[in-house]
């Protein structure tokens, strides 16, 4: 069902600071955006044959609710590249995992979906249909 690790989302204070960072170590911008609709700021960097996500709350809801209080930066979720997202939704709703949306979210040039942590043992899996849109 899963391919491999696409990337790992980090939510984080200033992503201004986070990047220098992660710039610093040597890796490589992908690419930035703001995705206005989700309430952030992202950044994929190059590391290895997987990436690292970036991910800066805009608005003060969207940092209490992915934050919380006084983090500086935590893992989020795990991005997994699929084939088809639609129909590997379908897959993990029929082992009684619930997302996030009821269809995919088009972000940049990928296809996505998310799991609700609660019905996943904890972990948010991101899944990833490279270069759909």
């Amino acid at each position: 069902m899963f391919q491999r690790i696409d990337h790992i989302g980090v939510v984080v204070d200033n992503i201004t600071a986070a990047r220098a960072l992660l710039e610093s170590l040597g890796m490589q911008l992908e690419r930035a955006q703001e995705v206005p609709e989700r309430n952030v700021k992202i950044a994929f960097y190059h590391c290895g044959d997987g990436r690292i996500e970036l991910i800066e709350p805009t608005t003060e809801e969207a940092r209490r609710n992915r934050l919380g209080e006084g983090n500086q930066a935590r893992l989020e979720h795990i991005g997994v590249e699929v084939d088809d997202v639609p129909q590997i939704m379908k897959a993990v709703q029929q082992l009684g995992i619930e997302l996030t949306t009821s269809a995919p979210v088009p972000v940049g040039p990928n296809l996505n979906a998310w799991t609700q942590p609660e019905s996943s043992n904890g972990i948010q899996f991101q899944l990833v249909q490279r270069d759909a849109v």
